[in-house]
């Protein structure tokens, strides 16, 4: 929950159609080993379309990740989303199976699930695309995404869902891949097969504005 990402190398080029930019990266915590390992490399195109591709390792006695991906803070008046994935409830790898695959709208004013206590909610497992606002996201492999009022950090800290503060944006992950959410608060582990538990993974996401 205290790490971050360091940068060891960063470097750029320059062709007719796109400039690139190639970074070594780290997700590391102060004294403990590296979490990840990562060489990401940004590309912008002339037509103003930007892509990632990530190349990561991870160490294999680590634990597995609860999540990979990225977090965007959009501006708040962007409330016309849709996107082709599981829904229309929040869905998960673990537990997509009531929801069902289409193309969905998303009002932002009725979208957060109301817990009790603030956790994670609402992503949409299995998306092939997400749209906001002239704002398009795609990925070589489908993906995880949310639309929050709320930074994670908000909902860690708080106990209550009323006393949930609002982020002066509209907080959108998109994740290469979730682990589940499981039953270990009240029952067994989280299965093998629904860990984000890959010692090795690539990732390709595409944004067009």
């Amino acid at each position: 929950h205290i790490a971050y990402t360091r940068a060891y190398q960063i470097s750029w080029s320059q062709n007719e159609s796109a400039v690139i930019i190639d970074a070594d990266l780290g997700i590391v915590a102060t004294a403990k080993s590296r979490i990840l390992t990562l060489h990401v490399r940004y590309q912008i195109h002339a037509d103003g379309e930007l892509t990632i591709k990530v190349t990561a390792n991870r160490p294999a006695h680590l634990p597995y990740l609860p999540r990979f991906g990225l977090r965007f803070f959009l501006p708040k008046a962007q409330n016309n989303v849709q996107y082709f994935g599981y829904g229309e409830q929040e869905s998960y790898i673990d537990k997509h199976h009531l929801a069902k695959l289409g193309h969905y709208e998303i009002d932002l004013n009725n979208y957060q699930m109301p817990y009790v206590k603030p956790q994670e909610n609402n992503s949409h497992y299995g998306t092939h695309f997400v749209t906001s606002d002239g704002l398009t996201i795609t990925a070589a492999t489908p993906f995880s995404f949310s639309l929050l009022p709320y930074t994670q950090e908000e909902m860690m800290e708080k106990s209550h869902c009323y006393d949930l503060v609002e982020c002066d944006s509209t907080v959108l992950c998109v994740d290469y891949k979730m682990s589940g959410i499981g039953s270990n608060s009240c029952g067994p582990a989280l299965k093998a097969k629904y860990r984000l538990n890959e010692t090795e993974f690539d990732w390709d996401i595409c944004m067009r504005i």
